[in-house]
C-alpha cells in the first residue's frame, strides 16, 4: 500500500506545472545557404500529426551564431481550425545586419525548426522548409531553392532526444 501511494506521489509531482516546464526539442535543420543581396528566405512549416504542436522557426548566422529572424507558432493538427500563418519571412538585409561575416567571407544562414513538447505531452510530427527568392523583374518573386529541413538531434539508442530544455 505504502508503494502505491509512493507511486502516485511521484506521478502527481510529475504531472505538476512546474514539471510540465520541462520540454524535449527535436530540431530541424536546413544545410548552410549563400546569402546574397536581393535575396528573401521564407521558413515554413506544417503540423503532420494529431496534436497541436509549437514551434520555434529560426533563420541563425552560421558564421557568427546571430539569431536573425525568430518565431513562435502554435500550429493544430491537420483539418482544424484557425490554422496561424505557418511561416517566417525575413530578407538578406536583415540577415546580414543580425549576422554580418567577417570582411571578405561569404555570408550563410541556417533554417532551423524546434519542436517543443512536454515530457508526457503525446508524441509531435511537423515537416518544414525553405525557400529562397529572388525579385523577378515583372515584379513577382522566382523561386531559386526550395530545400527541406532534415533532423538535427543527437539521438541515444533508444530514439529519444538527448537535449533537454529547462
Amino acid at each position: 500500500m505504502k508503494r502505491l501511494a509512493v507511486w502516485i506521489a511521484v506521478l502527481a509531482i510529475a504531472a505538476s506545472p512546474a514539471w510540465s516546464k520541462v520540454v524535449v526539442a527535436w530540431r530541424l535543420a536546413s544545410p548552410p545557404l549563400p546569402v546574397e543581396v536581393g535575396q528573401q528566405f521564407t521558413l515554413c512549416a506544417a503540423n503532420v500529426g494529431t496534436t497541436r504542436i509549437e514551434l520555434q522557426l529560426q533563420l541563425i548566422s552560421v558564421k557568427t551564431g546571430a539569431v536573425a529572424a525568430s518565431r513562435v507558432v502554435t500550429l493544430p493538427p491537420p483539418g482544424a481550425g484557425g490554422m496561424p500563418d505557418p511561416c517566417l519571412t525575413t530578407t538578406a538585409d536583415v540577415v546580414m545586419a543580425a549576422g554580418n561575416p567577417p570582411a571578405g567571407e561569404q555570408a550563410l544562414v541556417v533554417a532551423v525548426v524546434v519542436i517543443k513538447r512536454g515530457v508526457f505531452d503525446r508524441p509531435a510530427a511537423a515537416t518544414s522548409s525553405v525557400q529562397v527568392t529572388v525579385a523577378d523583374p515583372a515584379g513577382g518573386r522566382r523561386i531559386l531553392a526550395s530545400i527541406p529541413l532534415q533532423m538535427a538531434n543527437m539521438i541515444n539508442s533508444r530514439n529519444t532526444p538527448i537535449e533537454i530544455i529547462h
